[in-house]
């Protein structure tokens, strides 16, 4: 992580605990997370469970689906989990198709929500020819692979404040976002409200996991009757929605900056139909 990213993570983590009233979670993340970065570099400088995408040569060329399953991204057609391979979300098609377009352009600037351990960015990273890629994720030291392509840092969806001050932070446009962040439908709103708009003309916003909310109940903690598929499609249609996460002006300027919607399926089912549980928005 660069300096310049750990000190803007390290404030706004703290300065979020004391907006809140955590005054003690606040002082415990004030010695912790500068922790949590010096170790985090001490690994890396030794090559400690760190893995340097900078030394990758052999991977350029492949399809995203051979990237997933070789990264180990749940995005692909099979994935590890505790020592079993297993199916995995089937997203591969849908980024391939949809993100062929910048494969070969010079310099595509991606901006990752909910990175994990990194496998979706060190695939990215490997099959663009030229990419820079933002991490953005609330344990940006929990990520298994570095590059001076990827920019990890600190953002915490459920608070609005935080996406704000993140996306004031970072500077230029991105070619691609990608939220798959922790799936809670408020938190996908509320970041669509602020990054939608850090894509550049014609640049691609994917939503993952739209419909989780469905079977696990604290990713829809307001118990409210719609998710992002349906907040979008009414917001495309009308510029409006019933949705009390943002102000009547903010969802008018997201249909205007909408040029299409392309929701695509994976594999997931509930009660025994398919839905489209990812989601392409390409910006006017």
């Amino acid at each position: 992580m660069r300096l310049k990213d750990f000190l803007f993570s390290y404030k706004i983590i703290v300065k979020s605990h004391l907006i809140r009233g955590k005054y003690f979670q606040a002082f415990r993340k004030s010695l912790n997370f500068p922790y949590k970065f010096l170790l985090n570099e001490i690994r890396v400088l030794f090559k400690i469970n760190k893995i340097n995408l900078d030394d990758y040569k052999e991977l350029k060329n492949q399809n995203l689906d051979n990237l997933f399953i070789h990264f180990n991204s749940d995005k692909g057609s099979k994935v590890k989990i505790n020592e079993k391979i297993q199916e995995g979300h089937h997203y591969s098609k849908h980024y391939e198709k949809y993100f062929s377009k910048f494969k070969n352009k010079q310099n595509v600037r991606i901006l990752e929500i909910g990175s994990l351990f990194g496998a979706s960015a060190a695939s990215f990273l490997n099959y663009f020819d030229n990419a820079e890629i933002y991490c953005l994720d609330i344990n940006p030291f929990n990520m298994n692979f570095h590059s001076k392509k990827i920019r990890p840092m600190y953002i915490d969806t459920k608070s609005k404040m935080i996406i704000k001050d993140v996306g004031s932070f970072i500077h230029g446009d991105f070619d691609i976002i990608i939220d798959d962040g922790s799936h809670n439908k408020r938190d996908q709103i509320l970041a669509l409200n602020t990054f939608f708009f850090k894509l550049k003309k014609n640049g691609l916003y994917v939503i993952e996991d739209t419909y989780q909310y469905l079977t696990i109940p604290a990713l829809n903690e307001d118990k409210l009757n719609y998710g992002v598929n349906e907040f979008l499609d009414s917001i495309q249609k009308t510029g409006d929605h019933l949705t009390p996460y943002l102000n009547q002006a903010e969802k008018k300027k997201i249909q205007i900056e909408i040029k299409n919607i392309f929701p695509e399926k994976g594999n997931f089912f509930y009660k025994n139909q398919s839905l489209n549980e990812i989601i392409f928005i390409e910006k006017n």
